[in-house]
């Protein structure tokens, strides 16, 4: 298939209109949508709706761990939102707020609005406790994205002066300090807190369930079909960044013993999602990299080497490094897709750009925040990512159907070609079962002249040899008893054209007649007949091969009377579990076995035929004026068990 048909196939060209033909137009839609997503934190953070109350003074001032009351001397005023480690660098403490605002009037109550305080950390109004984290000490209650919403009311809130202190306890490595404070009516507070806590817990939650159902759906599917590799990388980047994800919701570093080890992980996972998103991209363009794949992979594992030996010292560099390290590595397989998206991928490819545009401005702000860039303490990427992991997952979805389609189009083509095959089949099934009804037919007649000729045909020429020698000399006795000969022959051919059955008489029952007249037409002729029989009456064949023997031996009986010029002959034929035995000897002058193979007659090839019918082996032997044919048939299990 061309490059057209293929575009084609899958959705076609963009018109000559609509195709973006510049990387610039994405760039400038990035910076658009990244302005307006730090335009939105700005309005929602620091600005405090008119009808809150004005601080008259906030401060900060260091303390150690354990302390349980603010210090007396060290307050240095401060504007929030407030990152201590620009303050005081490599400070890992407590740092207290006091924050002090005039309350004209206590009949209406107040409240108290917290949009985050990083790490962990308790409220007190007026010397009393309001809200305090279970851990204030390592390991940290991680609360840095937990808004907080407090009515103020008496004998808490009082007339003139109030002050509320704020405690936080926080890493340097780790922006601490306290977001915005707000204090004002209890309603416009709520509402505030309401929209803080739905984007920064239930949008995040839900978010969270979405990544893991998809990447548990498509990592069960990647089991099932392992040779789609693109469903297995993003599996990958789902469980990765559910991980990283979860983040925005743990509220304590289990089941790591510190912030450090958690921050750790946090970064690694986040690593191996840049890296499984660079896999999935080159897989879903359907590319293969080995060079690129190898060394990103290496990147990946020194990374992880690297944050698991650095201290806690350096962690804050090891870790924004490592950060920009694989943003720098998202950006590029961002803006490379995007731009094999529109300028040679597919109508799929094209869609998945847009969702992935998207997460691009929101990992670009969150990148500005963390680096301290902007001051903002939202992150957007584990919002957006529902987006993005929903269009992959749809995008996914479309190839899947769109192969279970090829493959019901061909399945349908199929079905036409099997039916066309089995008409063919029929057809010459057909053909064919006509044929073995000529062939049965002619089998029927050949085997019915092979009867005549090794049945009437014997007793015929002992009869005609019988006439000839006394023609005058005949009783008219001898004549009825060859026409009973020969109606006994009528009727054993007759028998076996119309009963097939086995069982209802034994080899000796059937034998006998037949013994009797060839023992006679020999006895009249001069040759001296000798019978050894043994085991027939528990010998029961089919009418066939009872006719086959007997048309055998009859067959050989009349060779030694019309050619041998014996004096003797000798038939020894018996039965046990294993085989049927016949043997015929006699003393006549014999004959050339060569020239029987080459010139063999009627006779000869009836008894060869007969014999292969019945499974067995002939041979025919002579040598010194002696004759003898051999014939062993195997006994088969059902005739063992007649």
């Amino acid at each position: 298939m061309s490059r057209q048909e293929h575009l084609q196939e899958t959705g076609g060209q963009l018109s000559h209109a609509g195709r973006i033909r510049s990387p610039y137009a994405w760039l400038v839609a990035l910076i658009c949508t990244l302005v307006a997503l730090h335009a939105g934190a700005a309005t929602a953070g620091p600005t405090a709706p008119p009808d809150t109350l004005t601080h008259l003074r906030i401060e900060a001032a260091r303390s150690d761990w354990q302390a349980d009351s603010p210090p007396s001397t060290g307050w240095v005023p401060v504007t929030l939102p407030d990152d201590w480690s620009s303050r005081w660098p490599e400070f890992d403490g407590v740092v207290w707020y006091r924050l002090s605002w005039q309350q004209a009037d206590v009949a209406h109550p107040a409240a108290l609005m917290l949009n985050y305080l990083n790490m962990a950390g308790a409220t007190y109004l007026n010397g009393s406790l309001l809200t305090r984290d279970r851990h204030l000490v390592e390991p940290l209650t991680r609360a840095w994205n937990v808004p907080r919403y407090q009515v103020l009311s008496p004998p808490l809130l009082r007339e003139g002066t109030n002050t509320l202190l704020i405690r936080v306890s926080g890493l340097s490595q780790y922006q601490p300090g306290l977001g915005n404070v707000s204090i004002g009516d209890p309603a416009v507070l709520e509402r505030r807190y309401e929209t803080e806590y739905w984007l920064r817990h239930d949008l995040q939650l839900s978010s969270l369930a979405v990544t893991a159902t998809l990447g548990c759906f498509f990592f069960a599917l990647w089991l099932m079909r392992r040779q789609e590799a693109v469903y297995g990388w993003f599996s990958l980047m789902s469980i990765a960044w559910w991980w990283v994800a979860l983040n925005q919701l743990a509220t304590s570093p289990w089941p790591f013993a510190s912030t450090d080890a958690w921050e750790s992980a946090n970064s690694i996972a986040l690593m191996i999602y840049s890296a499984a998103f660079t896999m999935f991209s080159i897989r879903f363009c359907e590319r293969r990299l080995p060079r690129i794949e190898t060394a990103l992979w290496l990147l990946v594992a020194a990374g992880t080497a690297v944050m698991l030996v650095t201290p806690h010292s350096n962690a804050g560099t090891t870790r924004a490094i490592v950060t920009i390290a694989q943003a720098c590595n998202f950006f590029a397989t961002c803006f490379v897709f995007l731009y094999v998206a529109w300028r040679h991928g597919r109508t799929d490819h094209r869609i998945l750009s847009i969702c992935i545009a998207i997460f691009l401005a929101a990992g670009m702000h969150d990148l500005l925040t963390f680096l301290g860039i902007l001051h903002d303490n939202r992150y957007y990427s584990a919002l957006t990512s529902q987006l993005q992991m929903i269009g992959m997952a749809l995008v996914l979805a479309w190839n899947f159907v769109a192969n279970l389609r090829r493959i019901e189009r061909f399945n349908e083509e199929l079905n036409i070609t099997v039916e066309a095959a089995r008409a063919e089949l029929a057809n010459t099934l057909h053909r064919e079962h006509e044929l073995e009804v000529v062939n049965v037919r002619l089998n029927e007649r050949l085997n019915l002249a092979h009867d005549l000729h090794d049945g009437l045909g014997g007793t015929l020429v002992s009869s005609i040899a019988t006439l000839e020698h006394a023609p005058h000399g005949i009783p008219s006795g001898r004549f009825l008893s060859i026409l009973k000969e020969l109606r006994d022959d009528l009727r054993i051919i007759i028998d076996t054209a119309s009963n097939q059955r086995p069982g209802e008489a034994s080899l000796a029952d059937q034998i006998g007649p037949l013994r009797h007249r060839l023992t006679n037409l020999l006895e009249s002729h001069g040759i001296a007949c000798r019978w050894s029989i043994s085991g027939l009456d528990q010998c029961y064949l089919p009418a066939s091969k009872s006719i086959d023997v007997m048309r055998i031996l009859q067959e050989a009986l009349t060779n030694v009377f019309r050619h041998s010029r014996a004096s003797q002959v000798e038939i020894d034929l018996h039965s046990d579990e294993q085989e049927l035995a016949l043997a015929v000897r006699d003393n006549g002058i014999g004959f050339d076995p060569a020239a029987l193979e080459q010139h063999a007659g009627t006779g000869m090839r009836s008894m060869q035929a007969r014999a292969a019918r019945l499974g067995g082996t002939l041979h025919i032997r002579s040598a010194g004026g002696v004759t003898v044919l051999d014939m062993q048939v195997a006994r088969t299990e059902t005739e063992r068990l007649q």
